[in-house]
This record gives structure tokens, sequence and C-alpha cells, in this order.
């Protein structure tokens, strides 16, 4: 069995058990490093987080690669939920927020990162088909050690292009003979959600002389405060859809502010079961199994054009504006709005995961310079994210001059909405809006009297730190009657009608992965050459299928009833994705409707029925008023809004209220694919004099097989196309992947180190996948949806990611737990793929007519890109330089900062034919970590504070980028030691209450708000016990 407690005391072990036990924190050979490191452990009998750092550092020294580590204490021990919350902490590595919590990590600027379980790849739910690791799932409370390899060891499995985390979780061997019992409880509360939250968590093991096996789980449930205010659909500007203002401005879809929370439960357990067999044989079994249940409710106003392309360039007034000094933009601080649609908007967003990763190994060291291992390794995981939500409209849709409206025969405005008999008879003659009958008894109803009757003119101002909102009191006309403002119709719940209910942009993910592998190694007795030690050998061969399938819920309406243009009977019904009161079933794939007289002629012309009948905000659902929008926007009223928690399952309300929900997919962005990987690899160990290190060669063979969907018209009612077929393609490449690491002593102290290496990575399956998508919008004077732009996301032929790695660093140790380190990297990245639009796209309209040529974006095959940077770090416990019974010795640092900076090159050019750059997406060019810590016999405390500068979103019109601006994030813990069986502990989160604050940047000191998220500060009050 791997090296563990089988030489320390009872006593001393258990004292360890609270998150300083051994860590396997060796190469991809474990098993046979772990006497070195009960070496280590024999003379390092200490706890806590000055443990914690001096493992880290040894990790560091002993380690031929450059890699960064943490261990169970640095990760149990600040408010640290998932595990990318711990890696925050990492040199050079930065990650990002959801709800507040970590969730996806990149290393040096890029999210091109691979993630193992204990030296295997890893398969996660939360990022199947993405390069990128997205953690939220994966619980820190069941990490034993987190190592972070940013210069490639030729022995690990894959490599990333900018590092490569390897998760390490218990096992037996870890733990203490006998019985061994540990856990967890507490209590968590958010300074707004204020809910009763909690997380538990608990490990139980037995060890014997041969045979061990160890449980271990974690259980959570958070509600988490998120806030949201600012644009709504994405930027765009005022002359996108074919404007000729002298002005150019942002003039987005619209604007919103939401009161969001996102409540999560999380379940994570971790086995495994090791055996001594005899003869230098033995056997290793474990399961990693997690489950995350996500709810993001969310309840807020928007005010827009309605997603009407008439009116972008009129919507929106700017009224304090400056010149940026590039073509006729300006950046705008004040806006007066014409709001065309003012309605309550209720969103949630389920998602669910699952992933279970199993792995065996049957390992061989009898003490001989011949050692083996031989592992197994299988793993499924699926993702379902399913979005429900619905629209409470406060207008009565009624005609006038620049209004959107529904009623839009110019030769008779009484002409609106328009049901079948059967529904027309639910209401009283009073809300019919004239005495046109149907041929088949259908009439025309008024969807919402005491909605209000004109656009409300209100002023947007961004000028300050969050938008501050003006106009909610101005009267307006409309079916309260005169003297009534806006405020007053947001206050009366019978002022909402639905406007829409829907279900779409849903996404379900599966995948499973096979690997299978052997390694092999020879100890020379005495130096080969006189400088080759050790050699070691592997083949191995993996197999992973994702299969991505995008839709939308559609539901059938008027089966049975009415005719189609032909007039003929319309059995079947029509399905529509919109279940809106906009929505008039007449167009050309499927119609429902009767005959009504012109209201020229008097001849007979067919009226399509509209999908929703009105409907009050509380016929179908539970409804809540909304005042509390966070301190991110100002001067908005409290309003009625649907109750998100009802599309808790979005496909079981769409069933019970429209009797089916039918996927229908997106076939642009659903696709199968297969991934084979063969690799082998050879990789000596050398050692002459002070210098030492390791060589190596991995030869990988990749072979592909892609299914695309063929991209068929426009569907009627939706947004997605028809699938009309399939097309598969194969292909397969080889990548020679030579790597070295060197180490030079200068002497007992300090260190030089030399890394280089090619690496290579698959690209994000959707690259390789994904189709064409058309995206449209409605036209209101053609009363259809146009083409707009289109996207085709996957290219089969692309190249994978690859990349020539350096690598340089100077370590100096001058202490137990203490050192200073500084390193260079430089990643010349040969291949990559990038998105460019070109103006070339013809497709036809919803009624089939092609009107317009449209921008398509593709993705291109990338070359010559760059990251280079430095990383500065200093681990310092005061104990190696003080006195011991100095109370100063207690305390100690652990601080570094990164410096990356990147660039490229955006799709436009500057007037004068000059390339216009920003840096890589996701990455900051400057990180900022310190930890501060004290510990004495019964008392810890820690401070951490991260910092990032702004790191890069998107890009705005192929030349403005959209900036996260500088953020700073502090946490802190304290615990108290009872005995040596029970600790509490105090844990704080985000204690200063950072936001997130989004910017277009149009030039070096001019920026305008784009928008932001708000993140709760957390606390939380808890136990450990063990015995």
């Amino acid at each position: 069995m791997r090296g563990g407690y089988s030489l320390l005391g009872r006593t001393a072990a258990v004292a360890l058990l609270a998150g300083v036990s051994p860590l396997a924190l060796g190469g991809p050979a474990m098993a046979q490093q772990a006497g070195a490191q009960q070496e280590v452990l024999d003379e390092i009998i200490v706890t806590g987080v000055r443990a914690s750092q001096q493992r880290s550092v040894d990790m560091k020294r002993s380690e031929t690669s450059i890699v960064d580590a943490i261990s169970a204490e640095d990760i149990g021990k600040l408010p640290d939920v998932t595990i990318a919350d711990a890696l925050q902490r990492v040199p050079g590595i930065q990650i990002r927020r959801e709800a507040g919590e970590g969730s996806t990590v990149n290393v040096r600027g890029l999210p091109q990162v691979i993630t193992m379980l204990n030296g295997e790849q890893y398969l996660s739910a939360g990022n199947l088909g993405e390069a990128k690791p997205n953690l939220s799932d994966v619980p820190a409370q069941l990490m034993n050690a987190v190592v972070v390899y940013k210069s490639t060891d030729t022995r690990n499995a894959l490599s990333g292009i900018s590092g490569t985390i390897d998760l390490r979780t218990r096992r037996p061997s870890d733990m203490p003979e006998g019985i061994s019992l540990t856990g967890a409880l507490e209590g968590q509360r958010g300074t707004d959600t204020k809910g009763k939250d909690y997380l538990a968590n608990g490990l139980v093991s037995w060890r014997g002389d041969r045979i061990g096996a160890l449980v271990s789980a974690a259980g959570s449930k958070a509600n988490l405060g998120n806030n949201y205010s600012g644009v709504a659909g994405g930027l765009s500007g005022n002359n996108d859809w074919g404007g000729k203002a002298p002005t150019d401005f942002i003039s987005p879809h619209g604007f919103e502010s939401f009161h969001r929370e996102a409540e999560r439960k999380r379940l994570a357990v971790s086995g495994a079961f090791e055996a001594d067999l005899g003869e230098g044989f033995t056997f290793i079994a474990e399961a990693f199994y997690t489950k995350m249940d996500e709810y993001n409710r969310s309840a807020g106003l928007n005010i827009s054009n309605r997603w009407s392309g008439d009116a972008y360039g009129i919507w929106t007034k700017p009224t304090v504006s400056t010149p940026v000094g590039v073509g006729k933009w300006v950046a705008v601080n004040e806006y007066d709005i014409d709001a065309w649609w003012v309605n309550s908007f209720s969103v949630n967003r389920v998602n669910t995961s699952e992933s279970k990763n199993f792995n065996a190994e049957l390992n061989y060291d009898n003490g001989g310079p011949f050692k083996f291992e031989f592992r197994a390794m299988r793993a499924d995981a699926d993702r379902l994210s399913m979005n429900g939500q619905a629209q409470g409209d406060l207008s009565n849709w009624r005609y006038a001059d620049g209004r959107f409206n529904l009623f839009r025969d110019a030769n008779d405005r009484t002409r609106g909405t328009f049901y079948p008999k059967e529904i027309a008879d639910r209401f009283p003659a009073s809300r019919y809006t004239n005495n046109i009958v149907g041929s088949l008894g259908g009439r025309y109803v008024d969807p919402n009297p005491l909605g209000y009757g004109q656009n409300p003119q209100l002023h947007y101002n961004i000028s300050g730190g969050h938008p501050v909102w003006t106009g909610f009191d101005k009267q307006i006309s409309g079916g309260l009657g005169a003297g009534k403002t806006l405020t007053d119709y947001m206050a009366n719940k019978d002022s909402y009608a639905i406007g829409a209910f829907s279900s779409e942009g849903n996404n379900e993910a599966t995948s499973d992965l096979s690997v299978y592998r052997a390694d092999g190694h020879y100890d020379f007795e005495e130096p080969f050459l006189g400088f080759l030690n050790k050699v070691d050998v592997g083949i191995r061969r993996s197999d992973r299928s994702v299969s991505i399938e995008q839709f939308h819920l559609f539901s059938n309406f008027y089966k049975g009833q009415g005719v189609n243009m032909a007039g003929q009977p319309n059995t079947s019904g029509c399905s529509a994705q919109w279940k809106a009161i906009d929505v008039v079933m007449n167009q050309n794939q499927c119609q429902a409707g009767e005959f009504v007289p012109d209201p020229v002629t008097g001849k007979p012309v067919f009226q399509g029925y509209t999908v929703n009948a009105p409907t009050r905000l509380d016929t179908y659902n539970n409804v809540i008023w909304v005042k509390d929008l966070g301190s991110i926007t100002s001067g908005i009223p409290g309003f009625w809004a649907i109750d998100p928690r009802d599309f808790d399952d979005p496909e079981a309300f769409h069933k019970k209220v429209f009797g089916g929900a039918d996927r229908v997919i997106v076939p642009g962005q659903s696709y199968d694919v297969d991934m084979w990987e063969d690799s082998g690899y050879v990789n000596t160990h050398f050692a002459y004099g002070p210098l030492s290190g390791t060589a190596g060669l991995k030869i990988i063979r990749t072979e592909l097989q892609v299914r695309q969907n063929i991209t068929g018209e426009t569907k009627n009612y939706g947004d997605t196309n028809n699938d009309v077929g399939d097309v598969t393609s194969r292909r397969s490449y080889y990548d020679y992947l030579p790597a070295v690491n060197a180490a030079y002593d200068v002497d007992d102290n300090l260190r030089l180190r030399f890394s280089y290496s090619k690496t290579m990575q698959p690209l994000d399956l959707l690259r390789y996948g994904g189709a064409l998508k058309i995206n449209t919008a409605d036209d209101p004077k053609l009363g259809i949806r146009v083409v707009t732009s289109a996207e085709s996301a996957g290219n089969p032929e692309l190249d994978p990611w690859r990349s020539d790695n350096w690598d340089a660093a100077v370590e100096y140790y001058i202490g137990r737990a203490s050192m200073l380190n500084l390193s260079a990297f430089r990643l010349n990245i040969d291949s990559y793929v990038v998105t460019r639009t070109t103006n070339d796209g013809r497709y036809p309209d919803q009624d089939g007519v092609i009107r317009n040529t449209v921008p398509v974006t593709r993705p291109q095959q990338g070359e010559g890109g760059k990251v280079e940077g430095i990383e500065v770090g200093a681990k310092l416990s005061f104990k190696d330089f003080l006195d011991e019974g100095s109370f100063f010795s207690n305390f100690g640092l652990d601080t570094n900062y990164t410096y990356s900076p990147s660039e490229q090159t955006l799709s436009k050019k500057t007037p004068d034919g000059k390339d216009i750059t920003a840096p890589f997406d996701d990455n900051s060019k400057h990180q900022v970590n310190v930890v501060a810590w004290y510990q004495d016999d019964n008392l810890q405390a820690r401070i951490a504070y991260n910092y990032r500068s702004k790191r890069l979103q998107n890009v705005f019109d192929g030349q403005f980028p959209v900036y996260q601006q500088a953020s700073q994030y502090v946490d802190m813990n304290v615990s108290y030691a009872i005995n040596e069986n029970i600790t509490v502990y105090a844990n704080g989160s985000n204690v200063l209450g950072e936001r997130e604050d989004y910017v277009v940047e149009f030039a070096k000191g001019i920026t305008q708000y784009a928008w932001q998220n708000e993140y709760e500060p957390r606390y939380t009050l808890g136990v450990r016990f063990k015995w």
C-alpha cells in the first residue's frame, strides 16, 4: 500500500487528520513515491496552516516539473465552497465566479487547461464539450490536495496548453490504522438572502495491516444573492439595423434590473479501497460521484424596444455623451428612453448535473529496480439545463404612432388579437374590440384593457456607480384613467397580462469516457552512461464520446380548431415556441384561424389565431411583489412579477398549462463527437552533479468522428431552424511532444529551473461539431421574423491547440516553511481558433423570401499567438526566522503576484488600416494574492486578499473591448480548538461586498457602463470533530 502513517504514532497521526494527512504529491507513479514522502513526514510532525505551507514548499522543491500545490489545510480552512475557490490563491490561476462562488479556471491567462482526478483524466459534468475547467460541482471538502503543473510532465496522462490541474482525493493509506471518523457541520447566511443554508461533510476510514477502505461525503444547500442591472440581450449600435444616424452610440434591445438568487444543492461522495496482495502487488479501487441541482431564479423589470428592428435607432436618445475619437462614436452617460415595452420578467434557469468516475489500479513494486502500474478508468456525466420564463406586460397593445402594438390593420385599428369561439366565450362582450365575427365564430378580444396606453418617457443615467432611473412618476394615459403614472400601473396587479411564456435555450449534454493505460519504470542500480538514473515508459488508450442537444420547448395549439389559409380544417394544430400574445398563426408552414371580411372590400380574408389567450398574471402562477433590486439599481418603483419558483420544473409547467412540451432542437448547436486517443511515451531521469531533471517524448494519435446537423429553413413561431439531415466527418492526426525539465542546485538553498515542451490540446468540441445557426428578429412592418445574422460554430477540419512552452524559474529556500520564487514563462501558440465575420450570408426569411445579405461568423484557424509573463511568490513562516517562544513567530505570509500580458488582433482595423488589438479573453494582466495567518496551540486565523485587473469579456462592434473592471475579494477565517477532537470556526466570504462592473472601452480613459453583477457577503459558523 502507499506510504502513510505506519511509522507515526497514533496520536500524531490523529492530529494530522483534520486536513494535514500525508499527501501523494509526487508524479503519476504515486505509490512509488510514498516512501520519500514518508521520510519527510517523519521529520515534520506539525499541524495547521504552518504544516500546510511547509508541505507546499517541500512539494515545490522535490518535483522536477514546475508545480504549485495546495493541501487539505489550505482547501478547508478558508471559506472554500468549490475547489475553484481554493485554486484562486495559486500563482498564475485566475477564476471566474458564478453567483459569487468559484466556477471556471484558467492558468496563465488561458482556459486550455486539463483537469485530472488522481492522475487520470477527470470527466466533469460542469464542462462537457469544453476545455475550460468548470469545478462548481466539486466540493473542496473532499479534496486531499490539488497539484497544478505549470510545465509538462511526460508521465501525466494529459497536459494542457497552459497547465494541468490534478485533483487528489484521500485514500485509506493516507489515514491512521484502525477506524477514523471526522466531520464538520456549518450554517451559512448571506447578508441579502438571509437563508438558513448549511454544509455538512464527513469521512469514515478503516485501515488494517493489508486492507483499507474509506468513504467521504459532502452535502450542502446555499441561496446566493446575485443581482443584475444593465443591458438586456447584448450590446448593439443604433445604426446596426440599417440606420443612417450621423452619430453612432450604444442602443441595445433593452435594459434590465433583476433581483436574482441562485439556490444550489450539492452532493458528492468519494470512496476508495486498497489491498496489499503480497509479493509486491497492490490493488486500488476508487469512485468519485458528484451531483448538483441549481435554480437561478430572477424577477425583475425589462424596459426595451421589444426586439423591433425599426426601433434600435430611435427608442434611445443620448442626452449627455462624449465623442471617443473613433469614427462617429460617442460614449453615453445619460439617455432619454422612449420605452416601447415595460414588463416584469421572471426567469428560472434550472441546471442539474451528475458525474461518476471509477478507477481501478494494479501496481507492482517488490523493492527491485522494475515497477509497473496498470490502470482502467470509466466515467460518465450528464447535464441538463432548462429555462422557464414569463413576461408580465403592462401595455394595452393599442395602436398609436411610434408604439409596438397588436392592432396592425391600417384599415381597421379595432382588429388585434383574435381567438376561436371557445376562448372568446370566456370573456364578457365588453372585452370584444368590435362586432366582427369570424367564419367559425371567432372574435377579436381586448388583450389588456387596464394596461397603459402610451410609451412611457423615462430617463436612464449611468454616469455614476450604477444606473439611476427617473420618469416613473410622469402621468400616462391608459385603462386606469386620467392622472395615473407608470408607478400606478406597476402597482396595480390587474394592469398586467402575460406577454409570453417560453422555455428556450435549453441544453442537454451527455458524455462517457473509458481509459486503459500501463506504465513501467526501471531504476538503474548505477547511472547508465554515467547520468541516466531511471526510465519510464507507458501506453494509453482513451475513448470519449459527447452528445450535445440544444433545444426549445414547443407546444401544440388549436388542434382540431379553425382552418388554414386554403380553408382546409386544421386537424393537427400548429406548434409554437413562444406562447405569446403577439404571435399570430398565419405563417407559411402552418396556419390556424378563420376568415373575416376585408375592412375595405368585404371579401373574406384569412385571420390567424393569436397563440396565447389574454391571461392575467396570476391565472397559472403565484405572484410576488418586487421592490428590492439591490444596490446596483435606483429609481425603479415596486412591481408585480411571477414567482420564478413556478418554473423549477419548466417542462412540467408547460405540459400542465399547454398540454404538451415538445423538444425541437437547434440544429446548428446540436452535435455528436467521438474522440479516440492512442498515446505512448518514454521518459528518462538524469543527474550530473548539481544538474538533474527529466527528458521525454510522448506520441499521440487522435481520431475524430463528428456528426453535424444540416440546417434548413427557419421554423414558424420560433427562432430555430428545421433539421433536414446529418453529415458525418472523420479525421485523424499525430502529435510528437517532447518535454524537458531541468533543475540546477547552486547550493542547498538556491535552485534554478528550466523547462521546454510541445503541447497539444483538442478544441472545445463545439468547434468541431457546431453547424449553421441562423438568427432572426421581428420585423413589425412585414409581420414576420427576418434573418439578421448567422454563425457557423464548428468545422471538423480545424486543428487542435498546439504550443511551444518555455519556462525558467529561480527558487530560494530560506526555511522549512519559507521560500521565495521567481518564474518567467512564454507560450508560442502555433495553432488555435479565431472567429471572423464576413458579410456574405443569403438566407430566406420566415416567409421563404431571401431579402438581405447578412453577416456570418465562422471559426477559422489562427496562428502565431503568444502569452508570456512572470510569477513572483513568497511563503514566509516567521518561526523560521524568530525564536519559537516569540509571539510574532506565530505569524506567517503567503503571497504571490502574476504578470501575464497577452494580445490578440480584432476583426476591424483603424481608419488608417492598422490592426486593433486586445488581450485574450478572460485574461487579467495583473493578479495579486496575499494570505496572512496566525497560529498558536489553539487559535488559527487567516485573512486572504485576491486582486485581478480588468479582463476581457468580449468585443463590441469588432473593435471595442468589453471589460470586467478590476475586482478584489477578501475572505477571512478564524478557528479555535476546544480540545484535540473539537474545533469551532467562523468564515467570512467576500466580506467587502465586491461587485462585478462591466464597461465598454472606446479609447484609453473613455468607457461606458454596460452591466453589473452584485454578490453578497456570506458568513459561516461551524464545528469540526474527529476521533
